[in-house]
This record gives C-alpha cells, sequence and structure tokens, in this order.
C-alpha cells in the first residue's frame, strides 16, 4: 500500500492505524521542499524548523512543530506586507509541514526522529531545486503549483521530463 494512496481511499486503514515506512518520509519531504522552493523559503528557515524539534521532549515535538511553522508563516506574511522581505516560510509550506506532522503524530511508533529525517530530506529537496541567478533573484527548477499529493518518484520523474522535453 501506497502512503499516498492512504490519505485518499475510505477502505484504506486510518493512519492512526499505520506505522511509519521510509517511502512516506520521503514523500512528505519531497512536497515539502517543493513547496518551499516554489514558495522561495530561506533555508535558514528550513534549518530553524528542524531544530524547534528539540524545543519541546517527547512525540508533541512534532505538534509544537507543526505550530512553530504556521507562526513563522504568519510572521512572514505581515512582515512580508510592511517591507516586502523575501524567504520567510509561505502559507503553502507550513500547511505541508502541518499536514506532514499531523499525519506522522498519528502513525505508531512515529517520533522526532522520523520528523527529523522528513524535514531533513525536504531540505535536500530544496537545495536541489532552488537555484539563485547570477542577478540574485531565486528561481524553483520545476514549476509544481500544487505539491500536496506529490510523490517523490513523481518529481524525479517531472525533473527529467523537464530537463529532456
Amino acid at each position: 500500500m501506497s502512503p499516498v494512496t492512504s490519505q485518499s481511499s475510505g477502505s484504506q486503514p486510518s493512519s492512526s492505524q499505520q506505522e511509519v515506512d521510509e517511502q512516506l518520509l520521503l514523500d512528505w519531504g519531497a512536497r515539502i521542499g517543493v513547496a518551499a522552493c516554489m514558495d522561495n523559503v530561506a533555508s535558514s528557515q528550513l534549518e530553524n524548523l528542524i531544530a524547534s524539534l528539540d524545543s519541546v521532549s517527547g512525540r508533541e515535538a512534532l505538534l509544537a512543530t507543526a505550530a512553530f511553522a504556521l507562526r513563522q508563516a504568519q510572521r512572514h506574511k505581515r512582515q512580508d506586507q510592511r517591507e516586502k522581505k523575501k524567504g520567510g516560510i509561505g502559507e503553502r509550506t507550513a500547511n505541508l509541514i502541518r499536514q506532514a506532522l499531523l499525519d506522522l503524530y498519528g502513525r505508531e511508533g512515529a517520533d522526532k526522529d522520523h520528523a527529523r529525517k522528513m524535514l531533513g530530506f525536504a531540505k535536500w529537496i530544496y537545495e536541489w531545486l532552488h537555484v539563485e541567478g547570477r542577478d540574485g533573484r531565486s528561481y524553483c527548477k520545476v514549476n509544481i503549483p500544487n505539491p500536496e499529493n506529490l510523490t517523490l518518484l513523481q518529481l524525479l520523474k517531472q525533473f527529467r521530463q523537464q530537463r529532456t522535453g
């Protein structure tokens, strides 16, 4: 069973009945990494999210980090309105982080190490896709405006097609 399909089908077991598998972490990491690239998130924001997992002990750290992501997105939104500053966490990225961490929290055996691994992988994807141009502007190597159901396999195939097509 694919962890991506478990979200949409009523006949699949709920996330609370499932354990964490590597594919789940890779797919959530791909979604978050693409969203972060599309939202032009600063790399330091992803590092801050990973570090925030250590602010609370136990599994509740996943919930605290989800709240932190939403706070950072709100803060960025207010700051962006005043200063037109880039680099904070966008709402799309924050919402995917929230969804991913809630999904993990509902799974048997999920802990901070799983969340750290998933967010670390998101950072890898972001670093692979995010490009700083010579003119100082940033752009993303792929254009996936709605990465909510993306899998890592789909991302890799789409990247290949964009490069060869």
